[in-house]
């Protein structure tokens, strides 16, 4: 649950917290008025403005501003190389490659899927490899 002291070392100058389980609203001194903002907090315990969350940007550093939005798709959802990357929906099975994994266009969703057989693999790699030897030839005769 927050608490009004979800926010550490943000926000030093609040005048006072209202929280309940879903959000923070900082009230803030403002040039003779009070500012008032509605915060989201991010798992890592870092506070941004509730206008950032499911924009598509990972505005918190670890992502959770982004992981129960429905507006996205998330690239390189199972990659440990890469850090995930987020794409509006519409740019799902439009035949332009979004993320380096391509998942974007080969899944079940677009009725396309990359070769996943090993077997498959390596004998795409060597038709590959041998069509481009014997090509290279041809042109050398």
């Amino acid at each position: 649950p927050l608490t009004d002291k979800s926010c550490p070392k943000q926000f030093r100058n609040k005048v006072y917290s209202l929280v309940n389980n879903e959000y923070l609203t900082f009230v803030k001194p403002h040039k003779k008025a009070f500012q008032v903002q509605n915060m989201f907090t991010c798992a890592n315990f870092k506070c941004i403005p509730y206008h950032k969350v499911c924009d598509l940007v990972d505005d918190c550093g670890d992502a959770s501003d982004e992981v129960n939005c429905s507006n996205h798709y998330i690239c390189n959802r199972n990659s440990s190389e890469y850090k995930p990357r987020y794409i509006p929906l519409s740019s799902v099975c439009d035949l332009k490659i979004d993320c380096l994994d391509l998942s974007d266009e080969c899944n079940q969703q677009c009725k396309r899927e990359l070769i996943d057989d090993y077997f498959l693999k390596i004998s795409s790699i060597v038709i590959g490899f041998l069509a481009t030897i014997f090509n290279f030839l041809v042109i050398i005769r």
